[in-house]
């Protein structure tokens, strides 16, 4: 009799298609090459994590064993996404008539690691796919990896720029690279003029459109006509006028948007393209700018990290990537059918659509306790509580003549906030308090931090989808919440994808350890999380294990496995000279105690191993 699949119970069909799914051992698995995965090509994470973990690595300090929490890396699934999402442009292209093609960036700021980026430069070299940078330690990147690109291939240069930043994107002309210099103030075009003449460099230049499109959400908030970035319209046309008449205006050769990431529906997608073309149509009609070539659309292109395809909240999109490239194309060639204008190059900044699936993060479970319930927040006088609470609405603002109406509607909207908050804490505990009365709520310790591993749940509330790697054929029968090891009471993950309050999970017993562990794996979590990494506790980042597909039979190779930063790394990065002020001090005070033989191999392991917990044995839980 074939076992039952509880893959559902997480969704894993809605966030999960197709890159992965849970095999018939009850193990969570990745298909490698998505749709095109063939049968028994399928990766078993499970197993991967344990090849992992008898990985000997050699460093200076010795031989050395993998240490959790770790990412693994499926570079055949980045791959996948690059291809499809080409695939789905070329698709539109071709099925709309458009003139012109397809020509995308990755942005660096999404995932700066060297094998990430490398990787997608090499996958991408066919299709001329270039890098966007934002800071001059990305553009040094983005200078370095295009040096094996593609001849043409954009490197596209954002952000707020100083002379030096601009020195250094004419200097990657002048070796050779498409560098794009997009200005996103008006002041920023001073500094290319001095900057080109001093260095006999002649730039070419994009500008970016403030657009009024905005998308709803968190990251609609720096959208709209109050962005932080680019011009409006007319001050577009004025840059324009400027370049006119100092003769320069064939240095512009790009337009540039970005209406926020995650935008959760393709009427949002059509209607910034719509607007973005408009003003690129404008731009060579009205004004001159007949040299134009390229419309970049910027990121945007969304994560359906809760798997309902909905858009309904800021955790996802209701469409893919044909959709997505379905509605771009066929904005901007309906607006410049209308307008009699040649079809631009289309470029786009997708860098989370990219990033996200080839990439998961291994917790371990340490233990598990039960979390006490208070007894006086019963769900009945929670809700009795919400009821009090909502007949209560805070009074009208009124203004009164003569003044004082700003600072009265500012006090009553902090009021309103106040109230909407403690509304939602109530029903957050009520929440909670009723899933604990069906069942118990068990908090797991996790060898994690939430700072290092997943600091966006932290930052903005961002949800990834998370899930045991194995005893998948098995019933979950304990409502868990995650513990991290930080001495932070923020370090906690109680909210999980469709509203959740608590993650279905298997208890610590016996079966566990005849797992070899119980591991939790955070999904789509390779976009953005390594680069906002912080060290709170001086915890650092994870081990880093590339995984690649080596045929049938769930055949894989472990490419590479990396350690995580040790603790002196750790220590170092606090401006500490770590022989001097940690070692030495500590040598000299043990050696005139007597104990330094006692100490030294003890300070040496914890100097240069990972911060987190080492060969910690759970106690057995009984639940």
């Amino acid at each position: 009799m074939a076992k039952k699949n509880y893959g559902q119970v997480y969704n894993i069909l809605g966030w999960g298609d197709p890159y992965f799914t849970v095999n018939s051992h009850g193990h969570l698995a990745v298909k490698p090459h998505g749709r095109d995965t063939m049968s028994g090509q399928d990766i078993d994470v499970h197993s991967v994590i344990h090849r992992a973990l008898a990985t000997t690595i050699t460093t200076n300090d010795g031989d050395k064993k993998p240490q959790f929490p770790m990412i693994l890396r499926f570079p055949d699934v980045l791959k996948n996404r690059l291809d499809s999402l080409h695939a789905a442009f070329h698709g539109a292209v071709d099925s709309t008539g458009y003139a012109s093609r397809y020509q995308g960036v990755f942005p660096i700021k999404v995932n700066q690691n060297k094998a990430v980026v490398q990787d997608l430069v090499t996958f991408g070299h066919g299709y001329s796919y270039g890098l966007e940078a934002g800071s001059k330690p990305e553009l040094l990147i983005a200078m370095s990896c295009l040096a094996k690109a593609k001849p043409g291939a954009y490197l596209v240069c954002n952000g707020y720029k100083d002379a030096d930043y601009v020195a250094l994107a004419l200097s990657a002309r002048a070796m050779g690279l498409n560098a794009i210099i997009v200005l996103e103030m008006e002041e920023e075009l001073d500094i290319v003029v001095e900057q080109s003449a001093r260095l006999g460099v002649e730039p070419v230049i994009g500008v970016r459109a403030k657009l009024l499109t905005k998308i709803p959400g968190h990251f609609g908030s720096t959208a709209g006509k109050h962005g932080k970035f680019g011009m409006l319209a007319d001050k577009i046309y004025e840059l324009a006028g400027k370049l006119k008449k100092m003769g320069k205006l064939h240095w512009l050769k790009l337009l540039h948007y970005h209406v926020g990431s995650m935008i959760p529906t393709t009427d949002i997608v059509y209607n910034a393209a719509a607007e973005a073309a408009g003003i690129y149509c404008a731009l060579v009609k009205e004004h001159g700018a007949t040299g134009m070539t390229t419309l970049d659309c910027g990121g945007g292109l969304g994560v359906d990290y809760d798997g309902t395809r909905s858009g309904s909240s800021d955790m996802s999109v209701a469409y893919g990537l044909e959709q997505y490239a379905s509605s771009i194309v066929q904005a901007v060639r309906l607006t410049c059918d209308d307008n009699g204008v040649p079809h631009p190059v289309l470029c786009t900044e997708s860098g989370r659509a990219m990033a996200s699936h080839h990439s998961m993060i291994i917790l371990e479970a340490l233990s598990a306790i039960p979390e006490p319930q208070d007894e006086e927040d019963t769900h009945h006088r929670l809700l009795s509580k919400i009821q009090d609470l909502s007949s209560k609405q805070p009074r009208t603002a009124h203004t009164v003549n003569g003044g004082g109406g700003v600072d009265v509607m500012h006090s009553h909207a902090v009021e309103l906030k106040k109230h909407g908050i403690e509304m939602y804490k109530l029903a957050k505990k009520l929440s909670k308090r009723v899933t604990g009365d069906a069942n118990g709520i068990y908090n797991y310790h996790m060898n994690l931090s939430v700072f290092s591993l997943v600091p966006d749940f932290w930052g903005i509330g961002q949800l990834f989808p998370m899930m045991p790697v194995s005893r998948l054929n098995e019933k979950p029968t304990i409502n868990g919440t995650l513990v991290d090891i930080t001495c932070d009471s923020d370090g906690k993950v109680e909210k999980f994808i469709r509203d959740a309050v608590t993650l279905p999970l298997h208890p610590l017993d016996d079966a566990a350890a005849e797992h070899g562990g119980y591991y939790v794996a955070a999904l789509l979590s390779g976009a953005y999380q390594e680069a906002l990494a912080c060290k709170h506790n001086l915890f650092s980042g994870p081990t880093l294990v590339r995984v690649e597909s080596a045929g049938g039979g769930g055949a894989f190779k472990i490419v590479s496995v990396e350690l995580g930063p040790t603790a002196e790394e750790v220590i170092g990065t606090m401006r500490y000279d770590v022989k001097n002020d940690i070692s030495d001090v500590i040598e000299k005070v043990a050696t005139e105690n007597g104990v330094w033989t006692m100490v030294e191999p003890l300070m040496k392991k914890g100097l240069t191993t990972m911060p987190y917990l080492n060969d910690y044995k759970p106690p057995k839980t009984t639940f």
